[in-house]
């Protein structure tokens, strides 16, 4: 499935694993709402890289979708940091 590859595939995959961890009724914390913001902005850097959007717009776009890139990787990070500081407390 060619379609998933990159940017587009990492923040389905964002989206799916908040989506399980609610169907599996873990308490969604500040962590996995971090993690949701970082697949929305995923996916916008998927659509900003969309080959329509990018040869309409300009090719100075690449540096929004880098943006956008940087910024998501950084919430996913803080975000898993949190979910994992979380359950160690909830834990011990």
């Amino acid at each position: 499935m060619a379609i998933f590859e990159g940017v587009l595939g990492i923040g389905i995959g964002f989206l799916l694993a908040v989506a399980l961890a609610q169907y599996a009724k873990i308490k969604l914390t500040k962590g996995w709402q971090l993690i949701a913001v970082a697949a929305v902005l995923f996916l916008s850097a998927a659509a900003w890289s969309a080959p329509a959007v990018a040869a309409y717009i300009s090719p100075q776009i690449g540096l929004l979708r880098e943006a956008f890139e940087l910024v998501a990787w950084l919430l996913a990070l803080l975000g898993a940091l949190l979910v994992v500081y979380e359950t160690l407390v909830e834990v011990f």
